[in-house]
């Protein structure tokens, strides 16, 4: 069934191209990627496969039993309910850790943590990633790091690794768990419950390809999204094992990387996080600024996420400011230069009509 619809998938994107204005962002589409009987397997021999990088947190703190945790607080609110009890430690204005105070708290005022999770931002490691292993291996905390934003990477320091691969390969669901230290695996038989949801996510990413039908797609993601948290969980599952290998492919790394050197020279606005390959991430001078260009470059059918939205009730020391005023292109492996002159073009037309001013770093 799934093989049929990839090739149906061919027939109908010709169709869009004849009838579509380009459009740049959104969820992924599926897509043919050569022959899926072919498929090489890119896995580490002990990695688990899960619907959800959710769903891989719960298990790593479940499993592993972990009472008390340490979370960046600069954090996607939907990560919060993986954790039953935790603290925030602090991320600076330039998304790296505040390791003064992550030894604070750790070595100073001896509170006691089992696990730390740590984000690779954009792709980043931090460049003290050093030290705060260190301070981890003498205080016996786990390290859980999330390297999404680095997928390809072979320099991992977590002891447990985890990464949600359907923000980088065109899948609709799937994300992969890794450790050379823990044994992890997920032996549990999937519920029906779980198979339906994971169904409707799939049917709406097929729909999303399609010119009548594609308005159904994100009532379903959302349901999907929702229900996923709250179904049990099944690990190691053969759907997701295929899709990570059917669309892993090491050139994505030089299309992304060429998109944003394109974007560099052309916008003449530096990306925040240099050398990564996820988005490219620009300062305006304020929200209502970042809030307007978001606003224009939808006109232009180009959707600019926001990394991430954040609720900012009760939330300790969270960098309020930053978030309010960052936005992030698009550059990933479903567009070539003639997509980034449009964004380009795109925010050099907002550049001339703004009343406001020009948002920051702007020539």
């Amino acid at each position: 069934m799934i093989i049929i619809c990839y090739y149906l998938y061919v027939v109908s994107k010709q169709i869009l191209i004849l009838v579509s204005v380009m459009e740049i962002g959104s969820f992924f589409n599926l897509y043919p990627n050569g022959n899926p009987f072919a498929v090489r397997d890119h896995s580490a021999p002990h990695d688990v496969f899960m619907a959800s990088g959710r769903q891989a947190i719960k298990h790593v703190v479940e499993t592993l039993e972990c009472k008390k945790c340490l979370v960046p607080n600069y954090l996607c609110e939907s990560v919060h309910g993986c954790f039953n009890n935790f603290d925030y430690y602090r991320i600076g204005s330039d998304f790296s850790i505040d390791v003064q105070y992550l030894h604070k708290i750790v070595r100073e005022e001896g509170r006691d943590y089992d696990l730390i999770l740590i984000t690779n931002f954009f792709g980043k490691v931090d460049t003290n990633i050093s030290d705060v292993v260190s301070l981890c291996r003498d205080h016996d905390i786990i390290i859980l790091e999330d390297f999404t934003h680095n997928l390809f990477s072979n320099e991992l320091y977590g002891d447990v690794c985890i990464a949600s691969f359907r923000k980088i390969l065109p899948t609709p669901f799937g994300a992969i768990l890794r450790s050379n230290t823990y044994r992890l695996g997920v032996k549990r038989i999937p519920s029906a419950e779980f198979v339906c949801v994971n169904l409707v996510k799939l049917l709406g990413t097929f729909l999303k390809n399609s010119t009548w039908l594609k308005w159904l797609w994100r009532p379903m993601l959302v349901y999907s999204e929702n229900a996923m948290d709250s179904v049990e969980y099944a690990g190691d599952d053969f759907i997701n094992r295929f899709f990570y290998n059917y669309y892993y492919d090491v050139d994505i790394l030089r299309i992304r990387r060429n998109n944003i050197e394109h974007l560099e020279s052309g916008l003449k606005k530096h990306n925040l996080m240099q050398d990564t390959y996820f988005c490219y991430t620009i300062e305006c001078a304020s929200e209502k600024e970042r809030d307007a260009l978001r606003a224009h470059m939808t006109k232009c059918n180009v959707y600019c996420p926001i990394y991430w939205p954040l609720d900012f009730d009760n939330r300790g020391e969270c960098n309020h400011e930053l978030n309010k005023k960052i936005l992030s292109f698009p550059i990933d492996q479903r567009y070539d230069i003639p997509h980034m002159e449009h964004i380009i073009g795109c925010y050099n037309s907002f550049i001339a009509d703004y009343p406001g001013g020009f948002p920051k770093g702007a020539n």
